[in-house]
């Protein structure tokens, strides 16, 4: 018989493989430009330092104005490129471009 702690790391593992692959890349790096125009659409762009790529293929990762807390996307992204922080980006394909959906500041 399972016990209540197995079948809890049972669920947290199942959920975290489907979580993953939520995601259509995970890239890391330092990021090198910020690009931010005036414009909705890919308002708000980076790049990695070693030319990483977003997705597999792409060289930049966008937010939209109207995306869910793009204040405070922009707010961490800001500091961790004047800091000089590495940076795991989680993106989703969006009209053959990369968006950015999740991100975390090692």
């Amino acid at each position: 018989m399972l016990s209540v702690k197995k079948i809890n790391v049972l669920v947290f593992g199942a959920f975290m493989s489907m979580s993953c692959l939520a995601w259509d890349g995970v890239t890391t790096g330092k990021i090198n430009t910020i690009d931010v125009t005036n414009a909705e659409d890919f308002g708000f762009r980076i790049t990695f330092t070693n030319g990483e790529k977003f997705c597999g293929s792409q060289t930049w990762a966008f937010l939209n104005k109207s995306d869910s807390n793009y204040d405070t996307y922009v707010s961490v992204l800001l500091a961790a490129k004047m800091a000089e922080k590495t940076v795991s980006v989680y993106t989703t394909s969006s009209g053959g471009y990369c968006r950015i959906g999740y991100i975390t500041i090692v």
